[in-house]
C-alpha cells in the first residue's frame, strides 16, 4: 500500500484559496445584508413602522453601505427621527450627513421633512489647502554690465533653464462670495546662464538660486463652464535665499590658444541679498472634483531688489581667474504648475 505525502507548499497554497474564497464570500453577505436591512428599514417607513429603522441602519452606516445606500439611509433616518418626533437625534444625524457630504444639493425626490430640516443648516468652507508642484522659467530684468575688460568689444548673451523644480503648499479662504486670499510657502529653483565673448576669449557663467517663497494674494474666479472656472490672481510675497551656487569657465575660441579655464562650484549667498521681494500676477483655470479642485496655473513674479551684494568673497576669483565681472540685476520668473486643493467645510444650525 502506498503513502501519499502532499507538498507544504501545495497545501499552503490551497489554504490560502480557500481563505481567499471564504473572506470574498462573507464580505459579499454582509454587503448583500446592508442592502437587504435598507429595503426592510424603507419598507417598515412606508408602513408606518418606525421603531426598529434606528437599529437596522446604525452598524451598516459605519461600513457596509455603498455611497448611494449611504445618502439614503442616513435620508431614512433623519425622517425616522422627525416622524418620531426625535428632534435632537434628528439635528445630530443631519450634522454628521453633513459633514460627510458638505456639497449634497437637494433633490426634486427628497422628502419635505429631509429638506425641511436641511435648509436649517448651513455648510461653509472654512479653509483650502492645495499643493503646487510645477518649473521657473527663470529671465533678468535692469541689468547693468560689470565688465573687467575695461572698453574692449564685450557683447554678453543671458539664457535660462526652463526645468527648475517649484513645489508649495497654499492655503486659500473666502472674503466674499467671489474673492478668496491665500497664503503659501514652497521651494523655488532659479537657474539661468550668461557668455561672454571678447575677442577670442569666452567666459561662460551659470548661476542656481535656491529660496524659500512666501507669496500672499488675492484670487477672482470667473464665470464657470460646466466644471471649468477659470480665475485669476494678484499678490506680492517674499523670497528667503537658501543658497545660491555657480560654475564658470573661461575658454578660447582659437584652438591655437591651450589656455581653457573651469573650475568647482562657487557658494554666491554672500553676493546676493538675503531677501528679494516680488510682485505677482497669475491665472489658471481649475476643475471641480469631489470636496476639492484639480488646477493648471500659469504665473509671473517680478522681483523688485537689486540682487547683487558688494564684498562676497568670490567676485575676486571670479573676476581674475575667470575674467567674469558679476552685474547688477534684478530676478523674475514665469512659473507654470499644476496642483490639487482640498476644501474643508464647517455645517452649522442656522441661529432660529
Amino acid at each position: 500500500m502506498k503513502t501519499y505525502y502532499r507538498s507544504p507548499a501545495i497545501s499552503r497554497l490551497l489554504l490560502a484559496v480557500m481563505f481567499a474564497f471564504i473572506t470574498a464570500g462573507l464580505i459579499a453577505q454582509e454587503t448583500s445584508t446592508c442592502a437587504e436591512k435598507l429595503k426592510t428599514a424603507q419598507s417598515f417607513f412606508d408602513k408606518g413602522q418606525v421603531e426598529q429603522i434606528p437599529l437596522l441602519l446604525k452598524d451598516c452606516l459605519k461600513s457596509g453601505f455603498k455611497k448611494e445606500e449611504e445618502l439614503t439611509a442616513y435620508k431614512l433616518l433623519i425622517q425616522t427621527f422627525l416622524l418620531s418626533d426625535k428632534l435632537a437625534a434628528a439635528d445630530s444625524t443631519m450634522m454628521e450627513f453633513l459633514k460627510k457630504n458638505p456639497e449634497y444639493v437637494l433633490s426634486p425626490t427628497d422628502h419635505s421633512s429631509f429638506v425641511y430640516l436641511y435648509n436649517n443648516f448651513v455648510v461653509k468652507p472654512v479653509v483650502q489647502i492645495g499643493i503646487h508642484a510645477g518649473t521657473n522659467i527663470p529671465f533678468l530684468t535692469f541689468v547693468t554690465p560689470n565688465s573687467v575688460y575695461g572698453e574692449q568689444d564685450v557683447k554678453t548673451k543671458y539664457s535660462r533653464k526652463i526645468v527648475n523644480l517649484f513645489i508649495s503648499v497654499e492655503s486659500k479662504f473666502k472674503i466674499t462670495d467671489k474673492l478668496e486670499a491665500s497664503i503659501e510657502a514652497g521651494f523655488s529653483q532659479l537657474k539661468f546662464s550668461s557668455k561672454t565673448t571678447v575677442g577670442t576669449d569666452v567666459v561662460n557663467y551659470t548661476e542656481s538660486q535656491q529660496r524659500i517663497e512666501i507669496p500672499v494674494s488675492v484670487s477672482y474666479p470667473f464665470k464657470s463652464f460646466g466644471k471649468f472656472t477659470p480665475y485669476a490672481r494678484l499678490g506680492a510675497g517674499a523670497a528667503i535665499y537658501m543658497g545660491v551656487t555657480s560654475t564658470a569657465s573661461n575658454s578660447y575660441t582659437d584652438k591655437s590658444i591651450n589656455l581653457n579655464l573651469t573650475g568647482e562650484n562657487l557658494s554666491r549667498k554672500d553676493s546676493r541679498v538675503s531677501v528679494d521681494y516680488f510682485a505677482q500676477a497669475a491665472g489658471g483655470i481649475k476643475y471641480k472634483i469631489s470636496k476639492g479642485y484639480l488646477f493648471a496655473e500659469l504665473r509671473t513674479n517680478w522681483g523688485i531688489m537689486e540682487q547683487q551684494k558688494h564684498g562676497g568673497q568670490t567676485v575676486s576669483v571670479l573676476e581674475y581667474y575667470y575674467g567674469f565681472g558679476d552685474p547688477e540685476f534684478r530676478i523674475n520668473a514665469v512659473n507654470i504648475n499644476i496642483g490639487y486643493s482640498h476644501t474643508f467645510y464647517k455645517p452649522t444650525k442656522r441661529k432660529e
